[in-house]
């Protein structure tokens, strides 16, 4: 019995010193999800544009929006400008909803508190981590919608 103990003893002592020298495993990558909200929030509720493009958007961006060229220099030259006009601009993510590659951002965009603001769809395609492909669709909340139900 006392050599079990000395012998299990031993292997415990063996597994925490082997548990305190590994090496730290690297983060789990980031789902895709995970990425396009980060980038969602540092770029529009945090607008830190530059380093929202530096971390998540891919070097080959392309633009779906009809009055954005492709590529990460326009919204770089784009938002920091809007922002100035509307320092208190808000946007709300409502929902998330993701499926392989795509990822689709349901939002309230509002330039001020006092404005209705408008219902954006924002669908994002990542591609080995990076952001590369961007559509959206928007509709102006009403003043008096035809049903109580809300747009989100």
């Amino acid at each position: 019995m006392r050599m079990k103990f000395k012998s299990l003893a031993l292997c415990m002592l063996v597994a925490a010193a082997t548990l305190a020298i590994a090496p730290a495993r690297a983060a789990a990558p980031q789902s895709n999800k995970d990425i396009v909200v980060a980038f969602f929030r540092m770029m529009f509720q945090d607008r830190n544009i530059d380093e929202a493009v530096r971390l998540y958007v891919g070097p080959r961006y392309t633009q779906h929006n009809p009055y954005m060229q492709d590529g990460v220099e326009p919204m770089v030259d784009f938002f920091p400008a809007y922002f100035e006009q509307h320092p208190q601009s808000i946007v709300e993510i409502k929902r998330v909803i993701a499926e392989g590659d795509l990822v689709m951002i349901h939002n309230l965009w509002r330039d001020s508190p006092e404005d209705r603001g408008q219902a954006v769809v924002d669908i994002f395609r990542v591609e080995n981590g990076k952001i590369v492909e961007h559509w959206d669709v928007s509709q102006e909340i009403p003043e008096n919608p035809a049903n109580k139900n809300g747009m989100f």
